[in-house]
């Protein structure tokens, strides 16, 4: 399996789960331990990931400045002064305003 397939599965799996471990995402991605810090590492001087206590965390890109609609039925939503976590009954859609 070639490097590029390797990101390519490292990133769908943290795009799908959110949170996961290190020894998760060797498994879903197939990289080996140095391919997968390495690539951890850049990810995350890039802001896109966040580790805390053996979890990896997706952040994806930061909407700053914009307002973010979410649609569908809400279930409950936890806040902190740093993000807004919405979690659905059913599948929501999100959009970004201006």
């Amino acid at each position: 399996m070639s490097v590029i397939e390797k990101a390519r599965r490292l990133i769908e799996a943290l795009l799908e789960r959110e949170e996961l471990t290190a020894d998760d995402l060797r498994t879903l991605s197939g990289m080996e331990d140095q391919e997968l810090e390495l690539a951890l590492a850049l990810l995350e001087a890039l802001g896109l990931v966040e580790r805390e206590e053996g979890i990896i965390r997706w952040l994806g890109p930061e909407l700053r400045g914009r307002a973010v609609i979410v649609r569908g039925k809400i279930d409950y939503v936890i806040q902190s002064p740093f993000e807004v976590r919405v979690f659905g009954l059913e599948d929501l859609k999100a959009r970004a305003g201006s």
